[in-house]
């Protein structure tokens, strides 16, 4: 134990310094090649069964093996991608050995290892539907968080990257939407510890959420599995429901040091800008809209300007002032050292995420360790521990202005600054989006510590208990200062903090027991248990006549504060999953886990989530086994129930009564009123799954194919309704209806060339069904998806538009003409004309990826594509039509002018009740738009160096890559961009129900995804 304890020291304090051995003893050497080409193989590991000793292979295949006695070793020869070789050898004393190898690619992996819930599966043995994503999958291109990485490579996950903001939130859907009011996002689990995710923490504050998924480096990740069907997720038992994303982060796996350096530098601009009307043309239309009223002279204006000042000035692009060319630039550098009984990586990496939108990028520094070690024969320590700073320096956009303003309320007609230099305000600070940018300072500072600890005991041979604890906390500080020109004040300034504190602490004890009976039988036997506690503290800190933000200058004792009440809330559970596997081609599996949580009343605390599923290799059977065509088939099939409650308010249950500074006063007394229901009948969601699936490889696996069918029923739908008034109550938490989605998922990797010119390709899509089965007694109005119009309607999709319908632009009067419920024309716009038309969830979601290489030259391209999906696009509908303090865009150009006119808008006006309606800005199907795109998401072109070129410049390894993001977007989408996610509202309660009916279907001034440019270089030593 000292000498461990000695090597530990001395690998922390000084990891770069390495002893020299003299060559004694006996050896054995060789070259590692692929078995067609002839290549050479760099880092093929060697390692003997029985006494660990192992090498790694260098830049020209070569590998030499020193062993400490003579004697017959079996040799285990591993690589990514290729089949793993065995090797009998037989060593004496002082004798070296030679022992070239040849690896076969391994398409198929069968014997690949994936991650499943507190464990790990042979590929082969799994009877679930589980999809693996390899960490170079995740960075083969600058991404705002690692999910967004996943778009377009797992069948039956719909990514939607937020928008062109730096950090802001990406929605996750897998195998479609089966909530209401919780959270529809799946669980995220790093290395066993559930992650804090709730995009809410601060709410959006200015137009978009914080992604606190953001902290996680994408260059920490091993692996991603996306669990999907029950069989898989449902061990995850009351938060399983939308699917679990399991990340593993890297870890030494090959003997000796190893180092790496990542960079990355590249540019980002719009996928699209924003055509808005220049000075000369929003005067036309403004001065038609007021003849159109019957208007003589010269329109009004706003912003206290007079048509001489308009005259005189040559006009603002706003979109000019507002977007540029933002800079990107990441550096990775990475340490590992790997032993036989201690192996340890170090991960350095500093992100800065410059985006398009003047002033905004998002900044990341991360430092990862994770540590293995052998503190007994029996006794294994896992150590994960990472310490990440991500600074969102953030700039207002959509409804708060920035973009957003130079999208409708800054005018072209407008000024920078008057005559005197002096800002130009208008008729408010958001006039000007320069100078509310120059007079704000806005940081979104979130410190991130996430630490874990496992040990391993092997009790006997087969029975391994192990023992997990771990602990995320996130500080999370949200700083606004404003100068006295936004505060409309004399003093210097107002400076606001908002801060969150999250504790999230969870621990895991499990047992596990493997054994093999008369070599055909195989089982293996899972128990554990489990308990999470999650404690959040909110508070808020403002003073005025501050000259800089609390980071820079001091907090006054005059300031404000404010102690938000804390929100804590803890699971129990406890699992099982037993398997049995006969003759490695027929394979049973059967899980059980009930889970309690203080989310939900006293009559409903526990739930049950079993589950049970098998497989069958036909392809081992004797009448397929020597098929020249079939090399593998595989039918599985499962049933599970699995629940959810993530990211719900802590006390929907309780009967909550009104703060002390809410009280109503009766007769001079305070007196207390009752502000919420209680309801101890309030549970879980639970959804019950059956997924079906094929897995085959064709030609030598020349082509393998994966189709899954799957149906998913949601019961006891956790929902936030609105109830009438004369309840004396407005809202109320309950478990309402059911919810189906049914679908189909299939994709296919091919081999299209082998040899010198390779060419490969992955191809997935998924369709699902969703549908509304039932909403118990209440109508389609108990439930909204924020102010959009988007309903739960039984048999209908989830978030279903509920709007009039618009039918043309009036020929002789240019009016709109809507129909009525019946489908009769009107020129009346009436919200009890409203039905359900349109969907937010797409039909089909999917991506092709080709990859070609030939030499030491590969060029890959992704395209991602949705089809069948609308878009609401809430911000045209006061962009085109009734003319008031916002711009219009070029699409306004095709309206209504003279009797005749076929137009796509309606006659220009001033007078809000023009178009049928008492409101001015109502909601028809003229602004719902098909969303379906087909996008070149990422297009990489890399060089590997010759070994002869990186031995000359003392490296093992390294690769130049070109890389381009977004270049190519097909679509009949005319606002800015189809691919939206919509942010939530920082006052709702109920913010999933709307991230869940609107989330990614409503566009309201969102920014345009990025088109970006970069240049990568890595390099092994």
């Amino acid at each position: 134990m000292q000498k461990l304890y000695f090597k530990v020291l001395l690998l922390l304090l000084f990891p770069f310094a390495i002893g020299v051995v003299p060559a004694l003893g006996q050896k054995i050497v060789g070259t590692i090649s692929d078995d067609i080409t002839g290549e050479t193989l760099y880092g093929v590991t060697i390692i003997t069964n029985e006494t660990k000793e192992g090498v790694a292979s260098d830049i020209n295949g070569n590998y030499s093996l020193r062993l400490a006695k003579a004697g017959t070793y079996n040799l285990r020869i591993s690589y990514v991608g290729y089949s793993t070789q065995t090797k009998t050898v037989t060593v004496a004393a002082g004798q070296k050995i030679t022992l070239n190898i040849k690896l076969a690619e391994d398409i198929a992996k069968v014997e690949e290892t994936i991650v499943v819930g507190y464990g790990v599966q042979r590929k082969r043995d799994l009877t679930g539907s589980i999809t693996k994503l390899d960490g170079d999958e995740l960075t083969d291109m600058p991404a705002p968080s690692f999910e967004a990485a996943i778009q377009g490579k797992a069948p039956g996950v719909q990514i939607t990257t937020g928008s062109g903001l730096a950090g802001s939130p990406t929605v996750v859907r897998i195998r479609g939407l089966a909530s209401i009011s919780a959270s529809g996002d799946p669980l995220y689990v790093i290395d066993g510890i559930p992650m804090t995710q709730d995009i809410a923490l601060r709410g959006n504050s200015g137009g978009m959420n914080n992604n606190p998924l953001a902290f996680l480096n994408p260059e920490d990740i091993e692996s991603i599995e996306i669990l999907k069907d029950a069989a898989a997720n449902a061990i995850y038992g009351a938060r399983g429901a939308n699917g679990v994303i399991l990340i593993t982060t890297k870890r030494a796996h090959t003997p000796g040091w190893k180092f790496t350096f990542n960079t990355r530098v590249g540019i980002s601009t719009p996928t699209r800008r924003p055509n808005m009307l220049n000075k000369d043309q929003y005067v036309q239309m403004l001065q038609e809209a007021w003849e159109n009223d019957g208007g003589v002279g010269r329109a009004p204006l706003t912003g206290g300007l007079t048509w001489n000042q308009v005259d005189s000035m040559p006009g603002t692009n706003w979109v000019d002032e507002t977007m540029g060319v933002g800079m990107k630039q990441m550096y990775n550098f990475g340490v590992a050292k790997g032993g036989k009984d201690l192996s340890f990586l170090a991960n350095f990496t500093h992100d800065d995420n410059g985006t398009f939108i003047i002033g905004n990028n998002y900044v990341r520094s991360s430092v990862r360790l994770n540590l293995d070690a052998n503190l007994a024969k029996n006794l294994k320590l896992r150590v994960n521990s990472s310490v990440s700073r991500g600074q969102n320096n953030r700039v207002d956009a959509a409804w708060s202005g920035g973009l957003g303003a130079a999208m409708s309320t800054a005018l072209p007609i407008y000024p920078i600054k008057n005559a005197d230099g002096s800002w130009f305000r208008g008729a408010g600070i958001g006039n000007n989006p320069v100078a509310q940018r120059e007079n704000k300072i806005w940081r979104t500072l979130e410190k991130r510590f996430i630490n874990g600890m496992g040990l391993d005991y092997t009790v006997a041979k087969g029975l391994t208990v192990t023992a997990q604890g771990s602990y995320d906390y996130m500080d999370l500080n949200d700083d606004i200062w404003e100068s006295r020109l936004i505060t409309n004040t004399n003093n210097a300034g107002r400076s606001e903090r908002n801060t969150v504190w999250v504790s999230n602490y969870n621990y895991t004890l499990s047992a596990n027991y493997m054994k093999t009976l008369k070599e055909d039988h195989e089982i293996a036997v899972l128990v554990g248990h489990e308990y999470q506690y999650s404690y959040t503290q909110s508070s808020k800190v403002e003073a005025q006549d501050m000259r800089a933000p609390f980071y820079n200058e001091e907090m006054p004792m005059t300031a404000t504060r404010t102690k938000n009440p804390s929100d804590r809330w803890s699971f129990l559970g406890y699992f099982s999953r037993a398997n049995y596997n006969y003759k490695k081609k027929y394979f049973l599996q059967a899980g059980l886990r009930a889970d309690a949580s203080s989310r939900f009343g006293a009559n409903y605390r526990w739930g049950l989530f079993p589950s049970i599923s098998g497989a069958w290799v036909i392809s081992d059977e004797a009448f397929l086994k020597h098929h020249k065509s079939i090399s593998f088939l595989k039918l599985r099939a499962g049933y599970g129930r699995s629940g959810n409650s993530n990211n719900m308010p802590s006390n929907a249950r309780f009967g909550l009564f009104s703060p002390p500074e809410n009280q109503i006063r009766y007769n001079n007394q305070p007196t207390f009123y009752q502000t919420q229901i209680r309801n101890e009948n309030f549970r879980w969601e639970t959804s019950n799954n059956v997924d079906v699936g094929v897995e085959m490889g064709l030609f030598k696996d020349r082509l393998t194919l994966t189709l899954d069918l799957y149906s998913k029923k949601t019961n006891d739908v956790i929902t936030y309704l609105f109830i009438p008034p004369s309840s004396g109550f407005t809202n109320y938490w309950e478990n309402v209806g059911s919810i189906s989605n049914q679908g189909i998922e299939f994709s296919f990797k091919s081999r299209n060339l082998v040899g010198k010119f390779k060419w490969s390709t992955d191809f997935n899509i998924a369709r699902n069904i969703n549908e509304v089965s039932s909403l118990g007694v209440y109508s389609e109005d108990a439930v909204s998806g924020g102010t959009n119009d988007t309903r739960v309607i039984v048999g209908e999709p989830l978030g279903t538009n509920y709007l009039v319908r618009f039918s043309h632009i009036d020929q002789q009067s240019g009016l709109p003409v809507y129909l009525d419920k019946t489908g009769k024309e009107t020129y009346t716009w009436d919200p009890a004309d409203r039905v359900p038309v349109g969907n937010i969830l797409p039909k089909a979601v999917g991506g092709i990826t080709n990859n070609f290489s030939y030499k030491n030259f590969d060029l890959s391209f992704l395209f991602v594509f949705v089809v069948g999906n609308d878009i609401y696009e809430s911000s045209a509908k006061r962009q085109n039509g009734v003319v008031t303090d916002w711009n219009m865009d070029s699409r306004i150009f095709d309206r209504w002018q003279t009797p005749g006119d076929d137009a796509t808008y309606p006659r220009l006006t001033r007078n809000t009740q023009t178009y049928g309606s008492t409101t001015p800005w109502i909601n028809t199907t003229q602004w719902l738009e098909n969303g379906s795109y087909l996008r070149l998401r990422n297009l990489t072109f890399g060089y590997s160096l010759p070994r002869a070129a990186t031995k000359r410049i003392n490296v093992q390894s390294m690769r130049v890559t070109l890389i381009a993001t977004n270049l190519f977007l097909l679509t009949r989408y005319t606002g800015l961009d189809p691919e939206v996610s919509r942010d939530t509202e920082p006052t709702q309660d109920n913010y999933n129900q709307t991230r869940n009916l609107a989330g990614s279907a409503i566009s309201y001034l969102t920014p345009p995804q990025e088109r970006t440019f970069s240049l990568a270089i890595n390099v092994g030593f």
